[in-house]
């Protein structure tokens, strides 16, 4: 018969993997080597994801070191795919088993393998160990660390409410070690710091920042006006808008989408409103999403009339409603609708009530 190309071979074992058949393409990938077939590296990646996905580390563990095998293979590389991977599982001890054994095999790893390996850690919630890690980095047991390293260890403190360590990292210790933090890390230090509620902080981080020269970009931006607007400080979020982010002339659907959650989750559907239609009046075109969060808002208080005015105005400005705007006006009409059938029902209870006192 035919033998498949390994083309074909490819792209079945990356269909299967990406429709949650992985154990039927690692099954295709064992017949395929015996006449000569290897998954190209993405294919590998591709299925050593699906694998970890499923939890199967037994096969991940066998495709891991099929490629390994292969001649004139970069095994740091193929390593880190499957670190990355292995992230998707939350096993801290196979993270640490693979980076003993890359040592032991004289595999060196790079900075991408600890990077993935302090990732991995600190999206579990765990930070001895990228602290560790860092520290042997630090000291020249492993490749130097590079920004990628203190910014996602910097992340792993505030997540657990390290939040002297994870400044101390960001002012003293990255500086003695010729890093400049840019708007990356600073992003990851104002994100965090909101998220922990320590606004005046993550403000003091900001004035930092821009006494540094470090300019900010939008994602800054839509982090501290959505950050402040959940502390509460919907006036300063309004502030800082007038004075810091219209001015500066950066900004996106994002910073836009940030303040009318803020002005709408306190109630200001009118105030949220006001502000849109003006971006509109000078020259700025929000995005559908933007228009959605309105129409949500009118939902959630019951104001239909308002809905349907803000989807004139959607038809007005050149957009279209999109299966969002429709799944919420749906809502709105079901939440009429039950209205109206409890209004009868009171009313048919009302007049029982009378028929029987006559």
């Amino acid at each position: 018969g035919f033998t498949p190309s390994l083309v074909s071979y490819n792209s079945i074992v990356h269909g299967l993997s990406k429709e949650g058949g992985c154990m039927r393409a690692y099954q295709l990938l064992e017949e395929g080597i015996e006449f000569g077939y290897m998954p190209s590296e993405y294919t590998y990646k591709v299925l050593i994801e699906g694998l970890c996905r499923e939890s199967d580390l037994c096969k991940a563990r066998e495709l891991l070191q099929i490629m390994l095998n292969r001649e004139g293979v970069d095994s740091t590389r193929i390593y880190n795919i499957y670190l990355r991977a292995l992230c998707l599982m939350n096993n801290p001890t196979e993270l640490l088993n693979v980076l003993v054994y890359m040592l032991q095999t004289k595999c060196q790893p790079d900075v991408i393998t600890l990077n993935t390996v302090i990732n991995g850690f600190c999206k579990m919630g765990r930070i001895e160990e990228p602290l560790k890690i860092l520290q042997d980095m630090m000291m020249g047991k492993f490749s130097a660390p590079d920004a990628v390293t203190f910014t996602t260890v910097i992340s792993g403190l505030l997540n657990v409410g390290r939040v002297e360590e994870a400044l101390d990292l960001l002012h003293k210790i990255m500086p003695e070690k010729g890093f400049s933090p840019r708007i990356v890390t600073y992003n990851a230090v104002l994100r965090g710091l909101f998220k922990l509620h320590r606004a005046s902080e993550a403000m003091e981080v900001f004035k930092s920042m821009v006494s540094c020269n470090v300019v900010a970009n939008s994602t800054t931006y839509a982090i501290i006006i959505d950050g402040l607007c959940e502390s509460d400080r919907i006036d300063e979020a309004k502030s800082f808008w007038d004075d810091v982010i219209w001015p500066s002339k950066v900004h996106d659907n994002f910073v836009y989408a940030a303040i009318l959650k803020g002005l709408c989750r306190s109630g200001k559907l009118n105030e949220a409103c006001d502000f849109l239609f003006e971006l509109v009046d000078c020259g700025v075109t929000p995005n559908i999403v933007n228009y959605n969060i309105l129409i949500d808002s009118a939902y959630k208080l019951g104001l239909k009339r308002d809905a349907y005015h803000i989807v004139g105005e959607i038809r007005k400005n050149g957009l279209a409603p999109d299966a969002v705007t429709w799944r919420i006006l749906d809502k709105l009409h079901g939440n009429v609708r039950k209205q109206v059938c409890a209004e009868d029902s009171t009313l048919q209870s009302l007049k029982e009530t009378q028929e029987l006192n006559r």
